[in-house]
């Protein structure tokens, strides 16, 4: 790929930094756009990598992409390692930043012990990983025959994992890179669906072209992962504009809506909210009354938040500016359909809805109401529920589905995902323990998380894997504060070598040198 000028600013960035190879990738990485679904340039980008290193590679229909490093010598008997990672990143930004994620890469920044971005999510996840399987794909030390899978579109709804074709991959033993919590070794995952409510409205044009357009907006919450994060009962945009529609609905019944909007990934805690509204009887109620309503929602909201999620902002402002033209005469929902609306968002559950009777502490149901548009005559709502037990995965998108239904609503179910189960005896979980016990003189944390990893749908499509998953410390995923730390990669790059050496000594082979990788940084 032809060099550019983030990829230069982003080696300037990281300079310096342990281990090279691993950041070096990693900076060039991020300055190739990679949203989910468009992850062709950076497939290409490490086709050519993998040609320059003399390393074959293929592909399946869906874009995966396998690397294959043959055995070093003397290490031939050594079982076949699969490393794992997804190509792909959430795209998200702050409002009014201008960033065009088709077109533009992330610019990396650089704050004491942390990596971040400015505005937009930062893309370490998975990005990171595939910077780290890269870089062992470079590195000289022995190993065993490795197997580098590139899966696509992990965070639309893990559609890569799903569509892999099962001869790409000859190894049954899998390391996936893509946990976010140093120390701690995943051995199981939820699995999850997608509940999409379609809800008919019905619109009316407003009886005056002169009355303006008014936006309400919801802006600077948290946000994070819809699995991960759930559990920190964080901000809903959408569970806080429900309820600020039934407000304006009670006190003001002559505005009406024109747009309803908010959120966007089903992964991601929607962290921002828009309405535009029409006062369809200026003398009844107008904007300084609304302004009122909307000042006393954000003292509540900010109160029921407090030490949780309260730096947020909830603004009344004027609206687009083609509602105010001269022949505007915007379509705002009937009395009737915006209560509808109201009561099928509020209606919506948003959270944990059971916890683990296995892992004390551990959430193992929820739900997240992760986006609505108004387009046209219908409301659209994504939803998306998640579980460590697949019948309850079912019994909480039913449940969703069921609301929408009395509401009149059409539900739809997708992207169906299965749970990871941890395996009572796991050869490379032993493994792994040993090694950052050695490494670390602590013991790591090994649990089951409540967020969907490839782990259980490629375990599910191949069969009999043996799986265990890690990562560096990565704060903020999914949202403009992303950031990954700079000590905690290190530390993760080590414990993988080490992973991958003691592999090879339980297979019988002598110990690896302990001479300087390909950065000429100790190993």
């Amino acid at each position: 790929m032809p060099e550019n000028d983030v990829a230069g600013q982003n080696r300037a960035v990281v300079e310096g930094l342990y281990p090279a190879a691993v950041w070096r990738s990693f900076a060039e990485l991020s300055a190739i756009p990679r949203c989910s679904g468009e992850e062709k340039a950076v497939r290409n980008w490490i086709m050519s990598k993998a040609d320059a290193l003399g390393l074959e590679h293929r592909s399946d229909a869906a874009g995966n992409l396998v690397v294959y490093k043959p055995a070093s010598a003397g290490w031939e008997s050594v079982p076949t390692v699969v490393l794992q990672g997804h190509l792909d990143m959430v795209c998200e930004k702050n409002r009014g930043v201008q960033h065009d994620f088709r077109l533009d890469g992330i610019g990396l920044t650089r704050r004491e012990d942390w990596i971040g971005a400015e505005n937009t999510t930062l893309g370490a996840d998975n990005g990171i990983a595939v910077a780290m399987m890269l870089a062992v794909l470079e590195d000289i030390d022995p190993s065993g025959p490795l197997e580098c899978l590139f899966t696509v579109d992990e965070e639309s709804g893990l559609t890569g994992a799903m569509e892999l074709e099962p001869a790409l991959v000859n190894g049954r033993i899998l390391i996936n890179l893509d946990s976010e919590e140093e120390g701690t070794f995943y051995i199981g995952c939820a699995g999850g669906c997608n509940t999409y409510l379609t809800l008919p409205v019905v619109r009316e044009v407003t009886p005056r072209s002169e009355l303006p357009v008014l936006r309400v907006s919801i802006t600077g919450l948290r946000g994070g992962h819809s699995g991960a994060d759930i559990h920190e009962e964080r901000g809903n945009s959408i569970v806080l504009g429900a309820r600020l529609i039934a407000m304006i609905r009670e006190r003001h019944p002559s505005i009406l809506p024109v747009d309803i909007r908010g959120g966007g990934k089903h992964n991601a805690i929607p962290r921002e909210f828009a309405l535009d509204v029409a006062c369809t009887d200026p003398v009844a109620s107008g904007p300084e009354e609304l302004a009122d309503t909307i000042a006393q929602a954000e003292a509540l909201f900010r109160d029921e938040l407090e030490g949780k999620d309260e730096h947020f902002s909830i603004r009344l402002e004027p609206g687009p500016e083609d509602s105010t033209s001269a022949d505007a005469r915007p379509a705002v929902l009937t009395p009737a359909a915006f209560q509808r609306v109201a009561d099928l968002l509020l209606a919506i559950p948003q959270g944990v809805l059971g916890t683990s009777r296995v892992v004390p502490g551990m959430v193992e149901t929820s739900t997240n109401l992760a986006a609505v548009t108004l387009e046209g005559d219908a409301l659209k709502i994504l939803t998306s529920q998640r579980s460590s037990r697949d019948s309850l995965v079912a019994r909480a998108a039913e449940q969703v589905a069921a609301i929408g239904r009395l509401a009149g609503a059409s539900p739809r179910f997708a992207e169906r995902y299965p749970a990871w189960a941890p395996s009572a005896s796991s050869p490379v979980r032993s493994v792994a323990e040993k090694v950052y016990r050695e490494l670390f003189s602590t013991e790591p944390r090994v649990t089951a998380i409540h967020a969907g990893l490839e782990c259980g749908v490629i375990g599910e499509r191949l069969g009999g894997m043996d799986m265990i998953s890690l990562g560096p410390d990565l704060e903020g995923a999914h949202t403009p504060e992303e950031r990954l730390r700079i000590s905690s990669t290190e530390s993760t790059w080590n414990l993988l070598r080490g992973i991958l050496r003691e592999i090879g000594r339980a297979a019988g082979v002598s110990a690896a040198r302990d001479e300087p990788g390909a950065d000429g940084a100790a190993p």
